[in-house]
């Protein structure tokens, strides 16, 4: 892989000049890479680690410009309006570009209209779990208490409209069940609800939860992912337990205003994907909780076609409303 990436970023190296003679300076002064959500969440450390490599590449700063607000939309629509030159660009998930196309009656801008995307970084799972009093003990077990108990049971999510959310929705759907949704003010609020016995289970983020789990204060279940966490395979999968196909992930990815050069999209497409081929590197975005992806510019676009559609039906099956 990374003499491929070598070969790549020589070729790139080779077209630049011919094709833009500024472009081969790219990047000649600091990039702001944009996070649609406050810090020290994990978008917001993934596009720190990736811009402090990105930096030492180029020997530029790269900036990380938090821009929290409206599910992420806030910080999607500055992109979206800023200057095509590639100096701007948009860390985010997949809820600003997918699920609120369908949640916002008005959004200023249009996902595949307004943005290029560069490389598809990571994704995770959430995971089901469960306050220890509930006699359950495996993501099976839950389905048959919740089927001989149908509307006892209640959820936590971080909100209406999440990814939480929406894979509790499908869990309800494809297993015929009336799991009660109750909605917080993101995932540490549900933790909390969780533990204190306020609701049953919880669909949260893995990387919060496994120190509650690991001291015995919840009890995980399953994760939502269609394959098994790197950062905690022993956690089974919603798809093992009877459900072939179930797969609710939040993606992340690095996308640009619609125009910039393609020079520039494949230069950091080709970085992106040596940084996550790196050992160390990978090693740490794995303890974040995410699995590395990485691959090509193409492969994103396509994603996001896909993704659109299949996100806006899943939230008109949640009835998912925005207040």
């Amino acid at each position: 892989m990374l003499k491929y990436v070598l070969r790549l970023l020589l070729a790139v190296a080779a077209a630049v000049p011919s094709l833009n003679p500024a472009l081969a300076r790219y990047p000649d002064r600091p990039v702001t890479i944009v996070v649609p959500y406050t810090p020290g969440g994990t978008v917001d450390l993934l596009a720190r680690l990736l811009g402090r490599e990105l930096s030492q590449f180029s020997g530029q700063q790269v900036i990380i410009d938090n821009r929290p607000g409206a599910g992420g939309s806030i910080g999607a629509e500055y992109v979206a309006k800023a200057s095509s030159d590639g100096y701007t660009l948009l860390m985010s998930t997949n809820s600003p570009l997918t699920t609120n196309l369908a949640l916002y009656r008005t959004l200023h801008y249009d996902t595949l209209r307004d943005f290029v995307p560069i490389v598809l970084t990571g994704e995770n799972g959430l995971v089901v779990v469960a306050n220890p009093a509930v006699p359950v003990n495996s993501f099976s077990d839950l389905i048959a208490l919740a089927r001989k108990e149908p509307g006892v049971l209640s959820a936590g999510t971080s909100g209406n409209g999440t990814t939480a959310h929406i894979a509790l929705a499908q869990i309800n759907k494809r297993a015929g069940l009336q799991i009660t949704h109750v909605p917080y003010n993101g995932g540490v609020p549900s933790l909390t609800a969780a533990m204190s016995g306020e609701v049953q289970i919880t669909l949260t983020d893995i990387v919060p939860a496994l120190p509650l789990i690991r001291d015995r204060r919840l009890k995980v279940l399953a994760t939502t992912s269609e394959r098994r966490p790197q950062v905690a395979p022993e956690i089974p999968t919603i798809a093992e337990s009877g459900y072939p196909g179930f797969n609710i992930v939040a993606w992340n990815g690095l996308l640009a205003p619609k125009g910039v050069p393609a020079e520039v999209v494949q230069l950091l497409n080709a970085q992106i994907n040596r940084i996550l081929e790196t050992p160390n590197l990978r090693k740490q975005i794995i303890s974040m909780g995410i699995d590395p992806l990485g691959g090509t510019a193409e492969a994103f676009t396509s994603l996001l076609k896909e993704d659109i559609p299949r996100w806006k039906a899943m939230v008109i099956d949640a009835g998912a409303k925005l207040e």
